[in-house]
């Protein structure tokens, strides 16, 4: 399988292409080459396209996944047993806290209903 991003260089390969003088053309999905009695029109449907694109996408993924846990793993084992310690972290607040960085701004004289929030250490202007 050519390492290119088209379902034509994934299927054919770019030696083939090449050797038969196809030209791929994606819009229409058709390949056409020279034939004996003219030009040979092999032709695809969106359909079965898009299927093949979205398994190579797929297969390119795990293998780039699979590749970074690799060497995640070989990383892992060059680390000293004594450096692996898990750092204590603070405990997150349960509840929301509000932002002392923002207050309210009441925009209405009638009600409190209407309101916006600003950022308290914007200037007057």
């Amino acid at each position: 399988m050519a390492n290119l991003k088209t379902s034509y260089h994934a299927n054919f390969g770019r030696p083939m292409l090449a050797r038969f003088m196809a030209i791929p053309h994606h819009t229409y999905l058709i390949l056409k080459m020279p034939a004996p009695n003219g030009v040979l029109s092999i032709y695809d449907d969106v359909e079965t396209s898009y299927k093949r694109d979205t398994e190579a996408m797929q297969l390119a993924e795990a293998l780039e996944y699979r590749a970074k846990a690799i060497a995640m793993v070989a990383e892992a084992q060059k680390v000293d047993k004594d450096q692996l310690i898990i750092p204590e972290t603070e405990p997150t607040p349960m509840a929301l806290q509000p932002d002392p960085k923002v207050k309210k701004i009441y925009l209405g004289l009638e009600g409190l209903t209407k309101m916006a929030l600003i950022g308290s250490d914007l200037s007057a202007k």
